[in-house]
């Protein structure tokens, strides 16, 4: 992992205390990431989830984008997700899709951890 990378998974570890964040090397100086457990908002009937993603060899220049969460996450009131769902897979696993892509980033201010937040904060308010 490129040294960036390294930093923005010690800032995920940092900013999430009370999960276990691992990192897998990808090979390309970029890292498999998985934040476990996080809580995905009172709409859902399961009360964690883990949250996945990949930081590529061009971070900070790059988004993270998409994130994953479990495949059978499913609403308390029964509706679909709505936009910005979508059935897929990470690592060769089913997992339901977060597309949230970050439009007008700017590599200082929006880092991983940063977007991991802000991805929870999307999933607590729909």
């Amino acid at each position: 992992m490129k040294p960036e990378v390294q930093e923005a998974v010690a800032e995920l570890r940092a900013c999430f205390p009370a999960a276990v964040v691992s990192a897998d090397d990808d090979g390309s100086g970029g890292a498999f990431v998985t934040v476990d457990p996080i809580d995905p908002g009172p709409a859902y009937r399961q009360d964690r989830t883990r949250l996945k993603f990949h930081i590529s060899h061009m971070y900070p220049d790059a988004d993270v984008y998409p994130l994953f969460v479990r495949p059978d996450l499913r609403r308390v009131d029964g509706r679909g997700h709505g936009r910005g769902f979508a059935a897929g897979s990470f690592r060769n696993e089913s997992a339901l899709q977060l597309s949230r892509r970050s439009n007008n980033r700017t590599a200082e201010f929006d880092t991983a951890a940063r977007k991991v937040l802000k991805v929870i904060e999307w999933m607590h308010a729909q």
